[in-house]
């Protein structure tokens, strides 16, 4: 069978290998890139001619890639990064673009952060179109952070393609609800309490990032929920404790009472990360320095 050119390799056949690679569904990728699946069917048939590879095979339900597959994400990733390079010197004005951006967080940051910069830009007649989807714990997934522009997390990747910037630090603390019960005073009540967290799949839970300390010790959670904004309706009225970022008093957990934890923990880092093909480009700057600027000023007004 006689390969197809290699010249024949356009932005959008790339883009949707990557797509099928990250969603490991071809109905899924069709929905994302607003195609029928059976267009998405015939382009990964090119490139399986190309490559010379089936490139994806059927996994239950689904489809898993193989091994050629996986080592053709760097690579294309950064080609068509270097493609999206070539408009870098065109000239950025946000209020003459739609901007669009898909960022990745949990319920935390993207209330903390992104309501008030959405007013912000919209009293600047700033037209944006944001959609988020959960960011879960990435370090665990990096495939994750390919969906996305930007990345919003305590624990990005570790990658040399991930650049990253802290966007705030706070300690980790112990929520209650100081009308049903006292707070621990001792690890070991600490430990005997009963525990409320957030699980964002079947092996990610909140409790992976708390600092310096060994969770094994840890009774499995009473009660787990999707997101942080369930557990003050869970923990109100009962004897349940979380731990998270204290600074979530300031969000999605003010209904709790807190207390420092009855152990020594490192200061948690929040950071936002994006895929270094993504570095120079002017809009995607221009975002990042308003999520700073808003995260800077909404610590401001706190104190």
């Amino acid at each position: 069978m006689s390969k197809i050119d290699y010249l024949g390799l356009d932005g959008h056949t790339l883009t949707t290998f990557l797509t099928v690679l990250q969603e490991a569904s071809v109905s899924k990728a069709a929905i994302r890139l607003n195609v029928s699946q059976s267009a998405v069917s015939h382009t990964l048939d090119k490139l399986r001619v190309t490559f010379d590879d089936p490139l994806f095979v059927r996994s239950g339900r689904g489809i898993a890639p193989t091994a050629r597959a996986i080592s053709l994400h760097e690579p294309i990733t950064s080609i068509l990064g270097e493609l999206k390079s070539l408009t870098y010197e065109r000239d950025f004005d946000p209020h003459n673009e739609i901007i669009e951006f898909t960022i990745a967080t949990n319920d935390f940051p993207m209330r903390l952060i992104f309501p008030k910069l959405l007013k912000n830009l919209y009293s600047q007649n700033i037209k944006t179109k944001f959609h988020f989807i959960p960011s879960g714990v990435p370090s665990a997934n990096l495939s994750r952070t390919s969906r996305c522009h930007i990345l919003i997390t305590p624990a990005p990747p570790k990658d040399k393609n991930i650049f990253k910037t802290k966007l705030l630090q706070s300690k980790m603390a112990c929520f209650y609800d100081a009308e049903a019960r006292k707070p621990p005073k001792t690890w070991q009540q600490f430990v005997d309490s009963k525990y409320a967290d957030v699980k964002f799949s079947d092996t990610e839970s909140s409790i992976m990032v708390l600092p310096s300390v060994d969770t094994s010790s840890l009774k499995p959670p009473t009660i787990t929920v999707p997101n942080f904004s369930s557990l003050p309706d869970f923990i109100k009225g009962t004897n349940l404790i979380t731990t998270q970022l204290e600074i979530m008093s300031l969000g999605v957990l003010k209904k709790l009472d807190f207390v420092p934890l009855p152990k020594n923990t490192k200061t948690l880092n929040l950071f936002m990360a994006w895929h270094k093909s993504d570095d120079e480009d002017p809009a995607h700057l221009w975002l990042r320095q308003q999520i700073i600027e808003t995260v800077n000023l909404t610590i401001l007004d706190t104190k």
